[in-house]
């Protein structure tokens, strides 16, 4: 098993004493930071990281807390998540930003986006299908669909993953299954077992920098529609883009929905 994509640089960074992992995929462009969903992990984004490098960017993308080779985060909130990558990019030095997340690193990049000090590391802002919200009850429904697979073999993880996702590609499948492997239970329930429910809604309204917002197909997104009218009338006259991508799932950047995605993101970045 090859432990990291061989086209990125795997580093470490110390923040509050939670290491985090990420990887460098160069380009000597301005930075891309990307930032995965749940169960998944820095090496999971391998083609929208090369996308982007090729589009001119210099990608790096986080193993979120308690994933990849992250430690688990001694805070839950997207707060406190959203506290530790800022500081790394910051340690980084890091400036004018690309900010990618998927669902709850899309939650983590709108908490970024709308700090009065890390909104000034970001040029712009892409959300793919975030987690825009928690509510406790709906979250232990699904607590066991998201955690399945959290920690076990990786030899198992490639079957189930594969026979989940058929549309996924080869390398979709291997990553995953590796980041299932790595995830840690303790990082999964933070998320799940909110102590009670919370929002970001009234975020989008202290993001200062141009926004595009993806929402997969109404039957598969995570976005709810209330929270879609929501964020369209929060956001309408300002610098933002709201698309649902019919036909999608919330996996919008693997398998067969990946093509229509990364179009949308990369003819935005053009703007």
């Amino acid at each position: 098993m090859h432990p990291f994509p061989s086209d990125a640089a795997h580093r470490m960074i110390t923040v509050e004493a939670t290491r985090l992992s990420y990887l460098d995929w160069g380009g000597t462009g301005s930075p891309a930071v990307l930032l995965h969903g749940i169960t998944s992990s820095a090496a999971t984004l391998w083609q929208v990281a090369g996308a982007l490098r090729e589009a001119g960017l210099h990608p790096i993308s986080f193993d979120m807390p308690g994933h990849g080779l992250s430690d688990v985060s001694r805070e839950h909130s997207i707060d406190a998540i959203a506290r530790l990558i800022g500081e790394a990019m910051q340690q980084l030095g890091l400036a004018e930003v690309t900010l990618l997340g998927h669902s709850w690193g899309g939650a983590t990049a709108l908490a970024l986006a709308s700090h009065p000090v890390y909104g000034k590391l970001l040029r712009r802002v892409v959300l793919v299908d975030p987690l825009l919200g928690l509510d406790p009850a709906w979250a232990s429904e699904r607590k066991s669909t998201y955690g399945a697979g959290v920690g076990g073999p990786v030899e198992q993880g490639l079957v189930t993953v594969r026979a989940n996702n058929a549309t996924w590609c080869d390398e979709d499948v291997y990553w995953k299954a590796i980041a299932l492997e790595q995830c840690r239970v303790a990082q999964v329930e933070g998320l799940f077992c909110p102590p009670a429910a919370w929002d970001l809604l009234d975020r989008f309204a202290q993001v200062h920098v141009p926004l595009l917002m993806l929402v997969a197909d109404p039957t598969l997104t995570v976005v709810s529609p209330a929270q879609l009218v929501m964020v369209q009338q929060g956001l309408e006259g300002r610098q933002a883009q709201i698309e649902v991508v019919p036909g999608t799932s919330h996996n919008m950047l693997r398998g067969y929905d990946y093509a229509v995605t990364v179009l949308i993101v990369l003819r935005w970045l053009e703007v």
